[in-house]
């Protein structure tokens, strides 16, 4: 094994509101599928890839969950992963998961506390830590910020929903997601990942459980949003992004149950020799090695209906990528490194 890179592929997403009564629509039938293919004088090719699973959660029902390759592995109560650790023979080669999919529409009644949006076996104060990169509770804005909603705030609830439109109307939609928390900051806003790691932020800074929601919509594309866990009501889902775009509208306490979610939280996975620490496995990462030869290999993300996803970025496994490799502040480097990384002019963050 003589070159190692990696391709991050922005995967997963959601879009929301609920009713708490479980207001189920029709089965539906979805393929989730990465089509590799390599051009070029390769061997010896090794190829890893970690693909979040869809769980039964508090906003969905997945049944017949199977794959073409690897196994399924349990992360914790909210997360599974589909993983593969193989060669690459030929010059295309698929990885897919398949799954019967019903969604389950919430819409809290802050009325009523007999009901509760939650699943057995998922532990809310799991959804509580500091990672310092994108959840950083000692951050002196999200200090700031939190101390002054909460001085104002008569309730968790009234406190939460406070910083919901404060991220909305604060903070702006900019391309180019999963910031950490101090370059969402820095630039003012970013995209439904941002959004929703602002907003959990401030809840976890005063002791709220809170955690994305990932996921991909049924006809292709992405989206993120929160969540946050009350002892009266369970999980609450909001939508801070979509409240940026509709100022007017009411996402607070509402999934509309139109996206399949893939991960929920920050996740760690650690496999062979594969160690992987609080990322947002909306996105899946793959691995290429080869001991010998030039070439290029490519992953394309499809769904069922065969709609590319975008926002794949990928570091192929050649000789001229690794010769294009630059640090942050401009200096050539013979492979990726430790932070941030100049790929062909785009960035890229090892951890």
């Amino acid at each position: 094994m003589n070159r190692r890179t990696i391709g991050k592929v922005l995967l997963v997403v959601v879009s929301f509101f609920s009713s708490l009564t479980a207001d189920a629509q029709n089965e539906i039938d979805f393929t989730n599928k990465v089509s590799f293919s390599k051009t070029g004088n390769i061997s010896g090719i090794r190829l890893i890839t970690l693909m979040p699973a869809p769980v039964t959660n508090e906003y969905q029902e997945i049944s017949m969950l199977q794959a073409n390759c690897g196994n399924f592995i349990n992360l914790n109560a909210a997360n599974k992963v589909l993983f593969f650790d193989g060669a690459f023979e030929g010059s295309t080669f698929d990885v897919l998961e398949s799954f019967k999919y019903t969604t389950k529409k919430v819409k809290i009644d802050f009325n009523d506390k007999t009901k509760k949006n939650e699943v057995t076996g998922v532990n809310p104060h799991d959804f509580l830590e500091s990672d310092g990169t994108y959840i950083d509770t000692n951050n002196n804005t999200i200090k700031q910020i939190g101390n002054q909603l909460w001085s104002q705030s008569e309730s968790i609830l009234d406190y939460a929903k406070r910083c919901y439109e404060y991220v909305a109307s604060h903070y702006n939609y900019i391309n180019g997601s999963w910031r950490t928390l101090e370059e969402i900051i820095r630039v003012g806003g970013g995209e439904c990942g941002d959004f929703t790691t602002l907003f959990v932020n401030l809840m976890r800074y005063k002791g709220i459980p809170a955690r994305h929601n990932m996921g991909v919509w049924v006809n292709g594309g992405y989206h993120v949003w929160p969540d946050f866990y009350h002892e009266d009501y369970g999980w609450v889902p909001v939508d801070p992004t979509f409240k940026n775009s509709n100022p007017n509208a009411d996402y607070f306490g509402r999934y509309d149950g139109n996206l399949i979610i893939l991960s929920q939280g920050l996740t760690s996975f650690s496999e062979s020799d594969i160690e992987i620490r609080n990322k947002p496995l909306q996105a899946f990462y793959y691995w290429y090695w080869y001991t010998n030869g030039s070439g290029i290999i490519n992953g394309v993300h499809k769904t069922s209906k065969d709609y590319q996803v975008n926002a794949i970025n990928v570091v192929e496994a050649n000789e001229k990528k690794t010769e294009s490799i630059y640090n942050i502040i401009g200096i050539k480097q013979n492979s990726l490194c430790r932070g941030v990384n100049i790929v062909n002019g785009k960035k890229i963050y090892m951890r």
